[in-house]
């Protein structure tokens, strides 16, 4: 294991040339190219790292250090099967390394001399292609941002599906919640850019890998030539810095991959005006991908909603999530699938079934075309297109709706499938550099040489029956490894028996080893025949992949059409599991849920009390209530049912309408930011200005106790002001949770401001907390009540009630804060 003094070890690049071997000189010129990354150079069965990379690679795998060589030229060595590369490459990327990979460019049998090695490939955190690393039911993006004079452009690519968008903001905020939305595993930013630390931190802080590289690449000329190299199209951009930033992203997957990416879709420009905004606050604050304490799975939407049966699936059920539609239409046309698979439920779990046997064909298509597909991949091609045909004749016999017969459209699949039958076998592996992959009578001289090889079984067998019979040694046996070839094992007590024909090959502690001439020609006939029969079945393996990579935009459209088909038997397994309901559509600016639930909660919960939200154009909703009765979750259920209808799906209510929303607001919970030096509140307010100026009439927005983090003065002020602002300017349906009581009297002086409470029932000096939002004030926030719930001392308790009656009893003090004062106090405007 390493230790801290071996991290001292010295960089390979500051070693004199003169002091290395020529092995060393490899690793030293792969490092020169790639002086960010940890080199992995193949020698053999193993991957091994030197210098300071092999203390770095010791420490994060945990593996042992140790040293090649002696005197001036010893040097620190780790190392790692070729075998086990996938699981270790995850580590280190995980760990936020970038990994050069040095292979051998020849057969060391061969070779005269150093066998030739060079880097094939860098892996970095958004560039991971392999199945085993990756997780399948999520993207792994890599972005790229440029900034212009006035707006920022960035460029989002999956390269293991070849998903390509690209768009465009016009302030930082905005940018940061479309990383949020994205989520990308790195982010490639021109060398420039570094020098805004404030950005970078605030990137890393998001748990992205920061990489740069020179402006060079992002500069418009250059980015043009790269995206005509790859055969993108570039007409449709608006802008040129979206040109500068689809181009350097380019460049960085081919550098990294030292290949071109023409799996890589048409770019799809990315256009904020036909979906729903989703800010960095609303996704985390509604939980769609995430927990409070950011844990994937329990807890969030997405736990609840994908029930899909391929990773295609998951994956696209991740992206409308994050993208709700704002075309009614398109809404519709989901609906409309969904409700026939509903009334077809049979029909639609045998689509299911069907599904789920699927492999993932989309990173199964990109694998193909980077180079790094397998035996085994074209078999799990050719079984899923073996599928495709049964999923259509079920699909056939049902009632479709528009997205359905889409669907069903299916491209022509017959030449690909009779090649991949005739070629590969049922239990081929994942080596392409072992022989036997081939179907018998697919090619006529596998045939021959794979008769020879496996007919010198039985030959051996013979040789070795004649041998022990002729000299009466019966633990005599016939043996082979990589070393030595086929040879002949005797018992070291049987030596004295051994024939005189025997000529011996090695000793070892229990027997002696021989071969003889007839053994010897049988050698060179299989081993000839095998390594023959390796190089042709590679060969006809590229040959076979070559003719794959020409129907890659065949795959890429099957495995479109199925990821559809599974999201939409999901959606429909989800809402007749679960009760939901078909949203309809209207254009008046209301929205109107009939008991609605919160989809996440009613499954955490032993009884869950649904309610109605009713709200009117511009209506602002001013809702009080106790802490835990239920106020938070009744907003974050309404922010989350609209969600769910403009991604198409149906809603977990009895009924519900509405109007399109074009933006969703969050302002929920408190924290600090202590990195950025900002309090509570100051976060509070940032987060709060933000949504002030973004906000339109047709959007939707939640406020959860504004101006609670500074003095009550202050925050009834803010919170007042803020109401006016949205009900006089911005005129969005908004919900407004407070316990500043004296809100409520905003009522009385605007039409469209609402009164309502989370109802409680006082018992006997007991608390029931009723969760139904009614309408109405409510004067009492029941703090005392609620911290003895939490836990706190009798003692504590007890006071805080006899406090609780002197200050109500003092009316002065009960009624110190006045409407008159508020109204006095400055605007939300000046603040």
């Amino acid at each position: 294991m390493v230790t801290n003094n071996d991290l001292n070890v010295l960089s390979i690049l500051e070693i004199p040339d003169e002091k290395l071997t020529p092995g060393m000189l490899q690793y030293k010129a792969a490092k020169l190219e790639h002086p960010d990354c940890l080199v992995l150079l193949r020698m053999g069965d193993f991957y091994e790292i030197f210098y300071e990379d092999a203390a770095i690679a010791s420490r994060d795998l945990e593996i042992t250090l140790t040293a090649r060589g002696k005197g001036e030229k010893r040097a620190p060595l780790a190392g790692i099967p070729y075998h086990a590369l996938d699981s270790y490459l995850g580590k280190l990327v995980s760990k936020g390394h970038k990994v050069a990979i040095v292979e051998q460019l020849e057969d060391p049998k061969k070779a005269k001399g150093l066998v030739k090695r060079g880097v094939v490939r860098v892996v970095t955190p958004g560039t991971v292609v392999e199945q085993s690393i990756l997780d399948s039911k999520s993207n792994n993006y890599l972005m790229g941002i440029v900034v212009g004079e006035e707006k920022y452009a960035f460029a989002v690519c999956d390269i293991s599906t070849g998903e390509f968008f690209v768009g465009n903001c016009i302030s930082e905020s905005e940018l940061f919640s479309e990383v949020c939305k994205w989520s990308p595993s790195e982010c490639i930013l021109a060398d420039s850019m570094l020098v805004n630390t404030d950005f970078v931190n605030t990137l890393k802080e998001m748990k992205v890998f920061v990489s740069s590289c020179d402006d060079f690449h992002f500069r418009f000329e250059n980015a043009s030539k790269v995206l005509n190299e790859q055969k993108l199209e570039i007409e449709g951009f608006s802008e040129k810095l979206e040109i500068c930033v689809s181009g350097g992203l380019i460049w960085y997957l081919c550098d990294t991959q030292k290949n071109n990416v023409l799996h890589i879709k048409a770019v799809e420009t990315f256009e904020q005006k036909k979906i729903m905004k989703l800010d960095r606050s609303t996704i985390v604050n509604l939980e769609l991908f995430e927990n409070v304490r950011g844990e994937k799975g329990i807890g969030t939407l997405l736990s609840v909603i994908d029930r899909t049966s391929c990773s295609m699936g998951a994956r696209m059920l991740k992206k409308i999530v994050k993208e709700p539609l704002l075309d009614v239409a398109k809404i519709d046309e989901r609906l409309d699938a969904i409700s026939l698979l509903n009334q077809q439920s049979l029909e639609r779990d045998e689509i299911v079934n069907l599904i789920k046997q699927m492999a993932d064909l989309e990173r199964l298509i990109a694998r193909v075309n980077l180079g790094n597909a397998s035996p085994k991949d074209l078999l799990g091609l050719k079984n899923s297109l073996f599928l495709l045909p049964q999923i259509c004749t079920v699909l056939s016999q049902m009632k479709r709706s528009k997205l359905l017969d889409d669907v069903l459209n299916m491209p022509e699949i017959g030449p690909i499938f009779d090649l991949l039958e005739k070629s590969i076998k049922e239990d081929a592996g994942i080596s392409v550099r072992d022989a036997g992959f081939i179907k018998k009578g697919f090619n006529s001289e596998v045939d021959e040489l794979t008769a020879l090889r496996f007919d010198s079984k039985s030959k051996l067998a013979q040789i070795e029956a004649r041998e022990k019979s002729e000299s009466g040694i019966d633990g005599m046996k016939i043996s082979y490894n990589r070393v030595f070839g086929y040879f002949i094992e005797v018992r070291k007590k049987d030596v004295a028996r051994v024939p005189a024909h025997f000529v011996r090959k090695q000793t070892t502690s229990n027997a002696e080893r021989y071969f003889t001439q007839e053994l010897k020609v049988l050698e060179e006939k299989i081993l000839g025949a095998q390594d023959k029969l390796q190089e042709l079945e590679y060969n006809l393996f590229l040959e076979i992949v070559r003719v794959v990579q020409e129907k890659t935009s065949l795959i890429q459209e099957i495995s479109s059409k199925l990821a559809l088909l599974d999201l939409l038997c999901c959606l429909s397994v989800v809402s007749m599991e679960n009760g939901y309901c078909r949203p309809s559509f209207v254009t008046d600016g209301s929205l109107e849920i009939v008991s609605g639930r919160h989809p996440v909660i009613e499954h955490l919960v032993s009884e869950f009390i649904p309610n109605d939200v009713k709200l009117v154009s511009g209506e602002v909703m001013i809702i009080t209530g106790p802490n835990t009765s239920g106020k938070s979750c009744v907003m974050r259920q309404t922010a989350l049912i609209i969600l769910l209808a403009q991604i198409g799906s149906f809603v977990p209510a009895e009924s519900c309408v509405l109007s399109i929303v074009d933006k969703i607001f969050t302002r929920v919970g408190a924290h600090d930011d202590i990195s950025l030096g900002q309090s509570t509140f100051m976060v509070e307010m940032l987060e709060t200005a933000r949504i002030l100026s973004d906000a339109t009439e047709s959007s939707f927005i939640v406020l959860d106790e504004i101006g609670r983090g500074t003095s009550t003065f202050d925050g009834v002020s803010i919170a007042w002001s803020c109401v006016e602002y949205i009900y006089s300017r911005i005129k969005a349906k908004t919900m407004f949770a407070t316990h500043y009581h004296v809100l409520n009297k905003l009522a009385g002086s605007f039409e469209l401001v609402k009164n309502y409470n989370l109802a409680v029932r006082e018992v006997g000096g007991e608390v029931v907390f009723l969760r139904k939002l009614v309408p109405g004030s409510c004067d009492k926030s029941h703090g005392v009540y609620v911290a003895k719930l939490a836990g706190m001392p009798v003692e504590v308790v007890s006071r805080a009630r006899e406090i609780q009656r002197k200050l109500m009893a003092d009316d002065s003090m009960a009624r110190k804060v006045s409407v008159s004062r508020i109204v006095d106090q400055k605007g939300l405007e000046e603040f």
